[in-house]
């Protein structure tokens, strides 16, 4: 029986520290979401400026380029170490892209990357190929939408 009052006690205890306390409590709470809000824009804000200043990079390979499996071995590993390279941007911004397109029956091969990784991209990583800076957003290529007669545009892809 005394266990069992002294548990009601404890309870009777913290009911009556909670209640003299509530609008601390209230003002912790509050200030940590309001902190927690502010850690979060101001992460969306660095994810967006990285994303921003991009760097691309056209690769030009000879008619003779050939790659050994060595030279494909370090080039995975050099894009690989590209997020460490461009210090600690957030997990979506810090991500390299290969990109391959035809136009004009000419294949073009594009890499991009975090600007703080410039130097990173910019070695060739391969015998026999050029690297050349580009405007990371003059070099998108221009996508034309496919329209069938008679059906109606999903997604709110118009």
């Amino acid at each position: 029986m005394e266990v069992l009052n002294s548990a009601v006690a404890a309870r009777r205890e913290a009911g009556a520290f909670l209640h003299r306390h509530v609008w601390w409590i209230a003002a912790a709470a509050t200030f940590g979401a309001a902190g927690w809000a502010a850690v979060v824009g101001w992460w969306r804000r660095r994810a967006a400026a990285v994303l921003a200043g991009r760097a691309a990079f056209e690769l030009l390979p000879a008619s003779t380029f050939e790659a050994s499996a060595a030279e494909v071995t370090w080039f995975a590993g050099q894009l690989a170490s590209v997020p460490a390279a461009s210090g600690a941007p957030p997990r979506r911004a810090s991500a390299s892209r290969v990109q391959i397109t035809c136009e004009d029956n000419r294949v073009r091969y594009f890499l991009e990357g975090p600007g703080r990784a410039q130097s990173l991209l910019r070695m060739p990583g391969y015998q026999d190929v050029e690297v050349i800076a580009t405007a990371a957003r003059l070099r998108q290529p221009a996508v034309d939408r496919i329209r069938f007669e008679g059906a109606q545009p999903t997604g709110g892809v118009r």
